[in-house]
């Protein structure tokens, strides 16, 4: 029994032994890895800085054709009449096309051939939107620029 006892001491120290060098083994491991030279911990770059998309970026036209609809209520009409033609060249120079239908009473945006950005058709959706809920023209057009968002929030079921 004595002989059976040192055996298994043994084995225990000998797992433990095996155990301690497999852990020193696997901290000086990640002791390196942990001093290595690492891309995106780069402190000379701002990964949040937003990329500037130019108008050559994109490698050929868009696949699909993307449009979007508002509708507008009849009060809205006369001002929209008056400066539809500023939203027109607005978009027109970002490759959008845009419809006024005055006997629905919606406003349409649609991509072209011409669209280099991809993301501009979103932005002129909320564009649109904004001049049916009343927001004037200049305020409006800030919503095409890549640093400013915009959202209607329905605050009509917030208050009892």
């Amino acid at each position: 029994t004595h002989c059976s006892t040192t055996r298994q001491s043994a084995r225990r120290r000998c797992r433990a032994a095996a155990a301690a060098q497999e852990s020193q083994l696997a901290s000086s491991a990640m002791g390196k890895m942990k001093n290595m030279d690492k891309p995106w911990e780069d402190d000379s770059v701002d990964h949040w800085k937003p990329e500037a998309f130019a108008q050559g970026d994109m490698a050929g036209p868009l696949l699909e054709e993307s449009s979007f609809a508002v509708l507008f209520p009849a009060y809205r009409e006369k001002y929209l009449r008056e400066v539809w033609p500023q939203v027109t060249s607005a978009l027109k120079e970002q490759g959008v096309a845009c419809q006024l239908d005055l006997i629905e009473g919606s406003m349409t945006v649609s991509t072209t051939r011409k669209t280099w950005d991809p993301y501009i058709i979103l932005k002129a959706r909320d564009l649109i939107k904004l001049l049916a809920r009343s927001v004037h023209l200049q305020q409006a057009l800030k919503a095409l620029q890549d640093d400013v968002f915009s959202d209607v929030i329905k605050v009509g079921g917030l208050c009892s």
